[in-house]
C-alpha cells in the first residue's frame, strides 16, 4: 500500500496557527550587528472569512524579548493581516506571509517568547506559544559574515512593499528550515571587509550536503568567478531542488583563495519533505518471511530507524497504527535501502540498535534511545572512545572520534554526566556538520559544576538544546583547526 495514505494525519500538524520564527544577523560597515526578525505565517493555518472581494485572515501576535538576567528589554502586541485571497481552496492558500523588524541590542543571549491567537478560530481561539534564543555578538573589526537566508526568489529589482536588501528583491522562506515540495531554493548572504582577510582574489563556492552522512550532492556544486576583496558583497545562490529526495541537507559555503584554500566556510542546514517521491511498497508476506518481529520488538526498532529516515519516512512512521500497516512501511523502508548507494543495511543496523540497547542505557530509557544510543545507530561505532571520568572540578565525560563521517574527517562527540545518577550523558558538543556546537563545551564543564554547587547559571534550557548551543537551523561558521 502506498506510503501517501498516510499523509492526512500530517493534518493535525496544522490544527492551530502555525508560524515560524527566523532572527537573521547583519552587520553594518561599520561592523555594528543588528538582527532582522521574521515571523512567517502559515496561510494554510489560518481561518479565512469573508470580506469586501474574497477571503482574509488574521493574526494577532506577541512579543516578548528577554535578556540573560530574565530582564524584559522589548515587547509588542500587533495584529498581522492577510492579503485578501480570491478563494479558501487550499493551492490558492498554500503560502507563507512574512513579518519583518529590525532590532539593534548589545551584546548578549536572548530569549524570545512569542504568542500568537487567531480570533476568527472556531469554536473558540486557541493561543500558540513557542520559544527561540539567540546570541547578538560584539562589534567586529574587520572580516564578518551574515546568517544565511533562505528565499522562494531573489532578483536585482527594487519592488515595492517587499523586502529589499542591496538592490535585491528578496521573498524569504522563513520555515525554520523546513522545505517543501521546492523548486527552487535561493541562498542568501553578506560579506563584510574581506579586504581584511585577504589582499589576493578570492571565490565563493557552495555546496550541497547530505547531513546525516556528509556526503557532497554531486549535482549541487557551485562557484562563483573570483574578484579582488572589497569592503562589502551581497551574494546569493540558486538550487535546483526539484529531483532532490526528502532528507536533512546542510548548505555550506566556503571563501576560498583563488588557488583553492579555503579561509571561512560556514553552513545553515535545511530539511526537504518532497511529497513527489517515487514509491516503494512491501507486503505482510515479506515481513513474516524475512523479520518476523513480534510488535513489541517492531515498534523499537521502527523508533530507532527515525535516526536514518527522511522526514517524509519519519511522518509515516509517527502515523502508522495497526501491525499490519508497520509491517508494510518495515519491508518497504529497508527494500528502498537496498537500492541505496551508501546506505546503512538492515544487518548492520540491528547489530548497532542491540549494542546500543545493552551498553548505553540509562535509568531513563533504554540504551537506544540515549544520546549516545542515537549517534551509534546512525554513525556506527567510533575509531577511538576516550573516558574522563576523575578531572577535578568537571562533570564526568567521554569523547568518540570518528575518523571520517562521509565527506568529513576527524569528528568528534563530546557526552557528558551532569546529574552524576541516571547514566544519561546527553551530547554537549560535536564538530559534525547538523549537529550541535557548543564551541565552549570545556568551560561549560566546569560552569556546570559551579552551578551544582550554587553558583549564578545564565543558561537555561529548553527542550533538548540549551541557550549556550546553537539552533539547528541556525548558520554556523568554523575554521579548519576548529573542533
Amino acid at each position: 500500500m502506498p506510503w501517501l495514505r498516510y499523509i492526512p494525519g500530517l493534518s493535525l500538524l496544522w490544527a492551530q496557527v502555525a508560524f515560524y520564527i527566523e532572527p537573521v544577523r547583519y552587520y553594518t560597515l561599520e561592523g555594528e550587528p543588528y538582527i532582522e526578525l521574521f515571523l512567517g505565517v502559515d496561510a494554510t493555518s489560518v481561518q479565512l472569512i469573508s470580506t469586501n472581494g474574497g477571503y482574509g485572515g488574521t493574526v494577532d501576535f506577541a512579543l516578548i524579548l528577554k535578556n540573560d538576567k530574565d530582564e524584559v528589554i522589548y515587547a509588542d502586541k500587533f495584529r498581522f493581516i492577510l492579503p485578501t485571497l480570491p478563494d479558501t481552496q487550499l493551492t490558492t492558500r498554500q503560502k507563507l506571509y512574512t513579518d519583518i523588524r529590525r532590532l539593534r541590542l548589545p551584546l548578549g543571549l536572548y530569549t524570545l517568547e512569542v504568542e500568537a491567537t487567531d480570533p476568527n478560530q472556531k469554536p473558540r481561539p486557541q493561543q500558540v506559544k513557542a520559544i527561540t534564543q539567540f546570541e547578538v555578538l560584539p562589534p567586529v573589526r574587520g572580516f564578518a559574515y551574515s546568517d544565511l537566508l533562505y528565499a522562494r526568489r531573489i532578483s536585482p529589482s527594487t519592488e515595492e512593499k517587499a523586502y529589499v536588501r542591496h538592490g535585491l528583491t528578496i521573498e524569504p522562506w522563513i520555515s525554520n528550515g523546513l522545505i517543501v515540495d521546492p523548486d527552487t531554493l535561493f541562498v542568501y548572504g553578506e560579506l563584510y571587509h574581506v579586504d581584511s582577510l585577504t589582499n589576493d582574489p578570492y571565490f565563493l563556492r557552495l555546496r550541497v550536503l547530505n547531513a546525516q552522512t556528509a556526503q557532497e550532492v554531486p549535482e549541487l556544486h557551485f562557484t562563483r568567478r573570483p574578484r579582488r576583496p572589497a569592503p562589502f558583497e551581497a551574494f546569493y545562490f540558486t538550487l535546483p531542488l526539484t529531483k532532490l529526495p526528502s532528507g536533512i541537507y546542510l548548505t555550506q559555503l566556503e571563501l576560498c583563495r583563488n588557488d583553492g584554500e579555503v579561509l571561512i566556510s560556514w553552513y545553515r542546514r535545511f530539511v526537504l519533505f518532497s511529497t513527489k517521491e517515487p514509491l516503494v511498497e512491501g507486503t505482510e508476506t515479506e515481513y513474516d518471511a524475512k523479520y518476523g518481529f513480534p510488535e513489541n520488538q517492531l515498534n523499537e526498532l521502527l523508533s530507532a530507524m527515525t535516526y536514518l529516515a527522511t522526514p517524509t519516512e519519519k511522518s509515516f512512521i509517527q502515523a502508522l497504527s495497526t501491525f499490519s500497516e508497520k509491517k508494510r512501511f518495515f519491508v518497504a523502508f529497508w527494500k528502498k535501502r537496498e537500492q541505496q548507494l551508501g546506505a546503512v543495511p538492515f544487518k548492520e543496523f540491528l547489530q548497532r540498535f542491540e549494542y546500543a540497547k545493552q551498553h548505553f542505557k540509562s535509568s531513563m530509557r533504554p540504551g537506544w534511545r540515549t544520546d549516545r544510543g542515537r549517534v551509534f545507530i546512525q554513525y556506527g561505532p567510533p575509531n577511538d572512545m576516550q573516558f574522563f571520568y576523575n578531572e577535578p572540578d568537571k562533570y564526568p565525560y567521554q569523547i568518540w572520534t570518528y575518523n571520517q563521517i562521509g565527506s568529513q574527517g576527524q569528528v568528534i562527540f563530546v557526552f557528558y554526566d551532569p546529574d552524576l545518577i541516571t547514566n544519561e550523558y546527553p551530547l554537549l558538543h560535536s564538530n559534525k556538520l547538523g549537529e550541535i556546537q557548543n564551541r565552549n563545551w570545556r568551560a561549560f564543564l566546569l560552569r556546570a559544576r559551579a552551578a551544582s554547587t550554587g553558583e549564578t547559571e545564565k543558561y537555561q534550557r529548553f527542550g533538548s538544546g540549551s541557550a549556550f548551543l546553537f539552533r539547528d537551523d541556525q548558520t554556523i561558521g568554523f575554521t579548519r583547526d576548529d573542533r
